[in-house]
C-alpha cells in the first residue's frame, strides 16, 4: 500500500517536472529566445538546459528570475503557480500620481512569487 502511494507521488512529480519544462519552452518561443542563449542566460550547457525544458531537470531558484527576466514574463508564468498579484493587498497613501509604490508593487510581486516557488520545491526561507 505503501509503494503504491510512493509511486503516485514520483508520478505527480514527474508531471510538474515536465509541465514546468513545457512552461519555460513556450515563454523561451513566444520571447523569441532560442536554446543557446537561454542557456547561456543561465549559464548552463545545452544537454544541462535541455534536460529543464524536457522536465529532467528543476529549475532553481535563481535561474527562474534570469530566465522570467530575459523572457520578458513574471515568474509565474513559468513556474504555473497561481498569480500572487491575485492574493496580496497593499495600502499606501500616494499623491495621486505614478509613485514609486508602483514600482516597489512590481518588486515585491516577483519576490513572492519567487518564494511561493521555492517553498513549492521544499526549499526553506531563510531563518528569522
Amino acid at each position: 500500500m505503501d509503494a503504491g502511494k510512493h509511486v503516485d507521488m514520483d508520478l505527480r512529480t514527474d508531471t510538474d517536472m515536465r509541465d514546468l519544462g513545457r512552461r519555460v519552452r513556450e515563454a523561451r518561443e513566444a520571447a523569441e529566445v532560442s536554446q543557446d542563449e537561454a542557456r547561456r542566460v543561465i549559464g548552463v550547457s545545452q544537454p544541462t538546459y535541455s534536460r529543464i525544458e524536457s522536465g529532467d531537470r528543476l529549475l532553481k531558484g535563481d535561474e527562474l528570475v534570469q530566465l522570467a527576466d530575459r523572457f520578458g514574463v513574471r515568474a509565474s508564468v513559468i513556474t504555473g503557480l497561481p498569480a500572487v498579484r491575485a492574493r496580496a493587498r497593499f495600502a499606501a497613501r500616494t499623491d495621486g500620481g505614478h509613485s514609486p509604490m508602483d514600482e516597489m508593487k512590481e518588486r515585491l510581486f516577483a519576490y513572492l512569487e519567487l518564494d511561493s516557488y521555492l517553498t513549492s520545491q521544499g526549499i526553506p526561507g531563510s531563518p528569522r
